[in-house]
Parts: structure tokens; sequence; C-alpha cells
């Protein structure tokens, strides 16, 4: 930083003059035509261009696409775009839900066997609550699908047979699929006998609520399926850990 040495030259303040309020200013006015002239030029160019443009095209044939304001339609138009989403169920047939049963039957197979060989092979096995729970939980669902639709086939419904003594909790779910079994079976056969002369007492209307009820009851057991061997698997690797 400079320091100052005190022999600067001042220069000299000059004094400000003082406005004349009488004293008339004049005011110098800039012409904007000018200076607005050429955008003018330009903006008319261009609209004489798009015109010729518009023309060239319209002599072609050539269509020129507008941009139109969104129209909301109508609730008649509304109704009918939803309805042609509607997936409609396809009318039961007799057999329809007879092959239906039978898959579900097909699947109670392999459930069963894995069931009847875990007790064979580890007698002594727990299973988790948190795995017994819900299994217990599907097959209840299971049995009570299975007897809503044998109750609309008009068979006379049973319960669930009740054990003598507290049942591993594998037994109790091989009764409930050898129970579900059997209404299946009763359940064909009841169809199959309303398929004939007394086809009249098989409406379509029954038919398809068969076909529900068969229908939560394959979820069910495919969920239950599932569940199952993951719960027998875990279980099984936890017996084998060497504490």
């Amino acid at each position: 930083m400079e320091e100052k040495t005190g022999n600067e030259k001042i220069l000299k303040i000059e004094p400000v003059e003082k406005l004349n309020p009488s004293q008339k200013t004049t005011t110098t006015v800039v012409d904007g035509a000018n200076e607005i002239a050429p955008s003018k030029t330009k903006f008319d160019a261009a609209i004489a261009k798009a015109d010729n443009n518009w023309e060239v095209l319209h002599q072609k044939g050539t269509t020129v696409a507008t941009l139109e304001a969104p129209t909301k339609p109508s609730p008649m138009e509304e109704l009918r775009m939803s309805t042609t989403k509607i997936q409609h169920l396809e009318p039961a047939s007799t057999e329809k839900v007879l092959n239906q049963a039978e898959s579900i039957k097909a699947n109670l197979v392999p459930a069963t066997d894995k069931i009847q060989e875990t007790l064979q092979t580890n007698p002594e096995i727990k299973l988790s609550p948190a795995y017994e729970a819900p299994l217990s939980e599907k097959l209840v669902h299971i049995d009570s699908s299975l007897k809503s639709a044998l109750g609309i086939s008009g068979v006379e419904v049973k319960g669930t047979p009740a054990p003598n003594q507290p049942l591993h909790p594998l037994e109790k779910f091989l009764n409930y699929l050898s129970h579900g079994d059997n209404q299946l079976t009763a359940l064909t056969t009841q169809i199959q006998a309303l398929s004939g002369p007394e086809a009249k007492n098989l409406t379509p209307g029954k038919l398809l609520a068969i076909q529900v009820k068969l229908n939560f009851v394959q979820q069910e057991l495919e969920f239950f399926t599932n569940v199952l061997n993951k719960a027998l698997e875990s279980t099984k690797t936890i017996m084998n850990v060497q504490v």
C-alpha cells in the first residue's frame, strides 16, 4: 500500500452551476419509427411467408393439422369406454367345473405326500407358530369353500370330524386335506349325476357359483403348499444345526 507524502497536488474544485428555474431547457426527442421499422419489416415478411406456404400446401391438397382445445368426454362416452375394459366371466359349464375339481384333487396329492413323508422321517418335528397359524387358516378357508360348493350342488354338508385327542399340527393338516379330497369326490359325483336327466336342477348360475368357490379353493391350496414347503425346509434346517 502506497504511503502518502503530503506533497500531492490538489486539483481545483470547479463550482457547480445552479439551475435557473426560469431558464428553458431543450429536450431531444428520439423518433422511434426508425427504431421499430426493422422489427415491423421482419414481422410483415414472416406473415407473408407463412401465407405463401399455406397457399402452396392448400394447392397440393396437403391437410394442415390444427390444434384444438381438449374436450372432456360426456358421461355416456365414459361409460361406453369403461364397459369395453370389463372382462366378463366365461359361461360356466359342467365340463369346466369337473375339470377344475379334478385339478384341485391332483394338487392335493403333493401336499399330502409331503406331510406323510415328514411324519415318517421326522415324527418329532415342530412347526413355528409363525407358519402354523397361516397354514391352519388356509385349510379352514378351503374347507369352508368346499362346504359352500357342496351346499350349492345340493349335497348334504357334513362337518369336519373332530379328533379324539390333540393332534400334531401336521396330522391335523393331513386330516383337513383328506376331508377336502372326500368333499371334492362328493362334489364331482353330484355334478355328474345332475348333468344327466336332472340337469335342469343345475342352473348356469349354480355352476358359476361352484366355479367361483373352486377358484378360491385353488388359490388357497396353492398358498398352503408354498408355505408348507418353506416351513418344513426351515424346520429341518434348524434341526440339523449342531449346537
